[in-house]
């Protein structure tokens, strides 16, 4: 790995693991999503230039009709209000109708979309994030296909009766059961470094 995208891939790294970790921990969704959409987008780059399809380019052959630019802008919308204090006009943003929509759930969504893309681009995964798949398949099965979906509703039994906090305490029950699981920590698909790095002078991995 040439050092430039080595850079992307710990900083990518770094910030969808603290992202997870947080909302994990039912932290802070504010400082969640804007971690989790600074790593998704160095994820989406990094998986576009290692030949593979990221999600953002998936959506875009399913729906031919939108624009790259329109789904970015869909996706970064809560981060757009997050980040830029003013317009490209210069004038103060008032995003006081959009933040009352944002709530922890919109989270689900961009971490799905980050850790998939950045697992296609390295090929591995903390088992954190793979439990975190596995759950956001149960909660969502309508958003995207996948194989043999009756699986992940196995794995998380009721999710889709089960109220914000019951989900996400199943998740976490999850992780740690699967953290015991020794040929699931011992696959080359798993990388087991804890989620959020050590301090180290970035790019480090």
């Amino acid at each position: 790995m040439d050092e430039a995208r080595q850079v992307k891939v710990a900083l990518a790294r770094r910030q969808l693991g603290t992202a997870l970790a947080l909302f994990l921990q039912d932290d802070d969704p504010v400082s969640v999503h804007c971690l989790a959409c600074g790593g998704t987008e160095l994820a989406a780059f990094l998986a576009d230039q290692s030949d593979q399809t990221s999600f953002t380019e998936h959506a875009l052959m399913t729906f031919p009709e939108m624009k790259t630019g329109e789904l970015v802008s869909l996706r970064n919308k809560y981060w757009n209000a997050m980040k830029h204090a003013r317009s490209r006009d210069g004038s103060l943003r008032d995003d006081q109708d959009l933040m009352d929509a944002f709530d922890d759930e919109k989270n689900d969504h961009v971490l799905f979309i980050g850790w998939h893309d950045y697992g296609l681009a390295v090929g591995v995964l903390p088992i954190e994030a793979q439990a975190f798949q596995a759950w956001y398949f149960s909660c969502y099965p309508d958003k995207v296909q996948v194989a043999d979906r009756q699986k992940y509703l196995d794995l998380f039994p009721g999710i889709r009766e089960a109220d914000r906090t019951s989900r996400k305490k199943m998740l976490r029950r999850k992780i740690d059961w699967a953290k015991r699981q020794k040929h699931v920590m011992l696959d080359g698909k798993t990388e087991r470094r804890k989620l959020v790095l050590d301090r180290k002078t970035v790019p480090k991995v």
